[in-house]
């Protein structure tokens, strides 16, 4: 029960947080258009300033605990407790095998060259 009322809570508080990103943005674009029509371009830096707060909210809302972002933090701190137990990070494999070199090409083994001068 006590789970239901959790689980509840914060899919109320997620839709709560979207619908007070759609006002929010509503009012960006009333406000603006408004003060387009009576001051004209002059205000563009206000504009520029709230719009980057909009959008940071809007990340906030809709990104910033997404099942992507959220398995990158469980990545990162894998990777961190791994560096501070002092085990070696791990490394991505090629996907496919790298082709054996033939000789002359390049990164291909030289083979020594004796030279005997007489």
């Amino acid at each position: 029960m006590a789970d239901q009322d959790a689980a509840y809570e914060q899919a109320r508080k997620r839709v709560e947080a979207r619908i007070g990103f759609v006002v929010h943005l509503g009012v960006f674009v009333i406000i603006n258009v408004v003060f387009l029509i009576v001051v004209g371009w002059d205000f563009l830096w206000a504009t520029v300033f709230w719009g980057l707060g909009l959008a940071l909210q809007g990340w906030a809302v809709f990104f910033a605990n997404s099942d992507r972002v959220r398995n990158w933090k469980e990545q990162q701190v894998a990777k961190e407790l791994a560096r501070q137990q002092g085990a070696p990070a791990a490394t991505a494999q090629p996907t496919q095998p790298m082709p054996p070199a033939t000789p002359g090409s390049p990164g291909a083994p030289t083979q020594p060259t004796s030279t005997t001068e007489g």
